[in-house]
């Protein structure tokens, strides 16, 4: 089935699968996999960013895994954690979005290694949603720094999934945070063969 044929079957049923009435902000879709960025309500009221990964066979959903992070009124770099660019480039070239993401979470996040970092991010026009983080690579070099001093280092293990769509790559991985295992799904925009916009949700495990 096509991108867009897996995408409505996903967009259909998110609310009744996922048990939460979901806001979709950007869709994407790569072969047998969805990926869906949401604001997404619980029955309670309360609101959190979500990532779901989607699995499409046969034209049914036959996998999903999904992460939540508490919507942050205040955050770093005065952005939320679902705003920014929605619409994906379908023209762009989906193989070289991919490279550059995982390029950037592999050298970056799962080697720590920063001496670069401009190559592989849109130096100080680097948009961050993460709340933690400032924008720009500088926004992001002084948070982990400001971690690390205080014990709660960041740090990827392994890559686990990765699905890209035109000018759009998301990214599943597991490593540790303040001394805890945990889920980071990170999406990037790219332009210009860098990195230039993320969002994020992270997570114990």
């Amino acid at each position: 089935m096509s991108n867009e044929a897996n995408k409505q079957i996903v967009l259909a049923a998110i609310d009744d699968t996922t048990g939460r009435k979901n806001q979709v902000h950007r869709v994407l879709a790569q072969g047998h996999f969805v990926v869906t960025h949401a604001t997404t309500t619980f029955p309670e009221g309360s609101q959190a960013a979500a990532f779901d990964l989607w699995q499409i066979t046969d034209g049914r959903i036959t996998g999903h895994r999904g992460d939540q992070e508490p919507i942050v009124e205040q955050t770093a770099n005065g952005h939320t954690q679902v705003d920014g660019v929605a619409a994906i480039d379908t023209t762009a070239d989906t193989d070289a979005t991919r490279k550059v993401a995982e390029g950037a979470v592999r050298t970056i996040l799962v080697d720590n290694d920063f001496s670069d970092v401009d190559h592989h991010l849109a130096g100080e026009s680097y948009i961050q949603h993460n709340p933690r983080f400032a924008d720009g690579v500088s926004g992001l070099a002084a948070a982990l720094g400001e971690l690390a001093k205080s014990g709660q280092s960041l740090k990827y293990s392994d890559v686990l999934d990765v699905v890209t769509e035109g000018n759009f790559a998301y990214i599943r991985s597991v490593g540790v945070f303040a001394g805890a295992d945990f889920v980071f799904h990170d999406l990037f925009r790219v332009a210009d063969g860098r990195a230039v916009e993320h969002w994020d949700v992270m997570v114990p495990r």
